[in-house]
């Protein structure tokens, strides 16, 4: 129930914050640009500069999802994908940057609303107390609101919206799952071990 709060309080928080005045492109999921109109995209060339490497069991990608039981099916009888989506993924690097996906959506009434959020950066490990520091050097919001298209947006994060994030982490022997807390959340969430 606690992790169910804290997902959902972070998907409010994030919408909010990429529902701010940006641009009125429309949004495609599979696109990484940077909303700079320059088509580059964040996750191609190299990584920002490392602060210093992080341990063989951090490396990796790991991913929360939740996911509607449920199904959309438009006034049409056209399937339109799930009634509700929401996952946050990391993916840790050996020499000491990340990456960070929060995508959220939602199908009402035959109107979707997506919101993704990507950011990368730095990590800083302290193995002894279990716990690290992500500091993300760059960021992008979008949002796609399928019956308000004039709402779409596709911004870079602003400098303030680049906020340091201390963690606690517990890796699950074999390398399954890491669980994630932090002061407003002790109880944590657990991601999966993934490949893509």
């Amino acid at each position: 129930m606690v992790k169910m709060r804290f997902l959902a309080l972070l998907a409010l928080v994030l919408l909010s914050i990429a529902c701010k005045k940006g641009g009125n492109e429309s949004v495609d999921p599979a696109d990484h640009s940077s909303g700079d109109g320059s088509g580059q995209n964040p996750n191609s060339g190299n990584p920002p500069p490392a602060t210093g490497k992080i341990p063989a069991e951090l490396v990796g990608k790991w991913s929360y999802g939740t996911f509607s039981p449920t199904n959309f099916w438009d006034y049409n009888g056209k399937y339109t994908g799930n009634a509700y989506e929401q996952a946050l993924v990391f993916e840790f690097h050996a020499n000491g940057t990340y990456e960070e996906y929060v995508i959220n959506s939602t199908t009402s009434y035959n109107c979707r609303t997506e919101a993704y959020t990507f950011f990368k950066g730095t990590v800083k490990v302290n193995e002894a107390n279990r716990s690290f520091v992500i500091t993300p050097t760059s960021g992008n919001y979008r949002g796609f609101y399928g019956c308000a298209p004039r709402s779409n947006i596709n911004r870079d994060a602003r400098k303030e919206e680049l906020k340091q994030e201390t963690m606690n982490y517990q890796v699950e022997s074999g390398k399954t799952a890491l669980k994630l807390s932090d002061a407003e959340n002790p109880q944590g969430v657990r991601l999966k071990a993934i490949t893509w």
